[in-house]
């Protein structure tokens, strides 16, 4: 029996229209992520630098490099167009690839594959308690039967 391998992908907007910075909005998810489970923050992730066909291909290599240098990143670092297509056929090659390598990995050491078993149940039992965590925060399951439509308690009034 082979368990999953979690590979997270790090999807970032390179072209922002709301005046944000890559980074920091990057920064924002790793902490979230932290958060919510430190053992799936510390699976292997991957950098998907997205819209880069946006941008002038200059300064899409330049923004890039200056969000890449800014995280600190040392792992691998995609550039992709989701719209275009373009360098999505080389991340998809460059996710079986990795993917292949840790089931080879599983199959060939056993002390690997109960590894990975353990993370799993670390993570899952992370985020139940982090899920729990939050339902305690939000009034539990009660206060959400109440609040009707859905608005977490929150009361709009508009005037003229």
């Amino acid at each position: 029996h082979l368990t999953r391998t979690r590979l997270l992908l790090h999807l970032v907007d390179m072209a922002v229209v709301d005046g944000t910075d890559p980074t920091s909005n990057a920064r924002v998810i790793e902490e979230e992520l932290a958060n919510f489970s430190p053992t799936l923050a510390a699976r292997d992730r991957w950098l998907v630098l997205n819209k880069i066909d946006l941008l002038p291909a200059e300064e899409a290599a330049q923004r890039c490099a200056d969000v890449v240098s800014k995280l600190g990143w040392s792992g691998p670092v995609h550039q992709i167009s989701g719209l275009s297509g373009a360098g999505t056929q080389a991340l998809c090659g460059a996710i079986q690839n990795y993917l292949d390598a840790r089931r080879t990995q599983e199959q060939e050491d056993p002390e690997s594959a109960s590894a990975e078993q353990e993370l799993q149940l670390r993570m899952q039992a992370e985020a139940r308690e982090r899920i729990e965590m939050l339902r305690a925060g939000h009034g539990g399951d009660a206060a959400q039967d109440d609040d009707e439509d859905g608005d977490g308690g929150v009361e709009v009034v508009y005037t003229r």
